[in-house]
């Protein structure tokens, strides 16, 4: 009897405190949701500059020196073969226009050769050149200011960034051949040219290929946006406006592609 009476408040009991249980479990594990979800919470880490890895073609303007007459001693001497400049340029979005892009100053530091064997004054055995190898290194380098217009990327996730360069350049440049740097009338082969810098071009960002593992590459490393891009340069390295006597031609106006990554 006594265990009979006791049987339907036990049995209450019980079910109430399987109830409060089984909601305490579930809030327990409403909170640890929570909590992981915080901690894979997906966002953008702050974005304050922009690396380029570059290559473009590279041909110097030396020929169209007027003091040079119709001589073109650089195509003379090396052809007009296609060659190349490697180089890496380094941006600091200083400043961000709302709905815009960004500006900031950049810096760029290139290296570009031309080789070829040496002509001989006389021909020997009917061959006009020589067994000596000629060169002509040239250190482009710049100093730009560069507009970014991104807000048709940020804000309307069309994946593409027009840009535009303007500053000022300077390239080191050599002459050598086999004995190390050439002299011609007493004169040395090595100097340097200053002149302008522009560039106009489109980037791509590639972060719509993969959004998901674009953001936990930005988790992981801080790199907003990774992009290809091409840009039309023009380094008018021309003595700047004659303010440079006798300055040689060693500029360029050709295409450049790369790889760039902005953090």
């Amino acid at each position: 009897m006594i265990r009979s009476r006791f049987a339907a408040p036990m049995a209450a009991l019980a079910a109430f405190t399987g109830v409060v249980l089984s909601g305490e479990r579930t809030a327990r594990a409403d909170d640890e949701t929570g909590v992981l979800s915080s901690h894979h919470r997906t966002y953008e880490s702050p974005q304050n500059f922009a690396f380029e890895l570059r290559l473009g073609a590279y041909h110097p303007r030396i020929d169209t020196a007027s003091d040079l007459g119709a001589s073109g001693p650089y195509q003379a001497e090396f052809g007009d073969g296609l060659r190349f400049e490697v180089s890496a340029e380094f941006d600091w979005q200083a400043y961000r226009i709302p709905h815009f892009g960004t500006i900031g100053p950049g810096i760029s530091l290139g290296y570009t050769s031309s080789s070829a064997l040496a002509p001989l004054v006389h021909p020997v055995n009917g061959s006009t050149l020589s067994g000596e190898t000629t060169s002509l290194d040239i250190f482009p380098t710049y100093a730009v200011a560069v507009l970014r217009v991104d807000v048709l990327n940020r804000e309307l996730k069309v994946p593409l960034i027009p840009f535009v360069k303007a500053g000022f350049g300077l390239a080191f440049w050599r002459a050598s051949n086999s004995g190390g740097t050439s002299y011609y009338n007493g004169v040395i082969g090595e100097g340097h040219t200053v002149g302008t810098q522009l560039a106009v071009g489109l980037a791509l960002d590639l972060n719509f290929l993969d959004r998901r593992t674009s953001q936990g590459f930005d988790n992981a490393t801080g790199v907003n946006h990774t992009f290809l891009f091409g840009e039309l340069d023009d380094y008018n390295l021309n003595g700047l406006w004659g303010l440079q006597k006798n300055a040689l031609y060693v500029g360029n106006q050709n295409w450049t592609v790369g790889l760039g990554f902005e953090f």
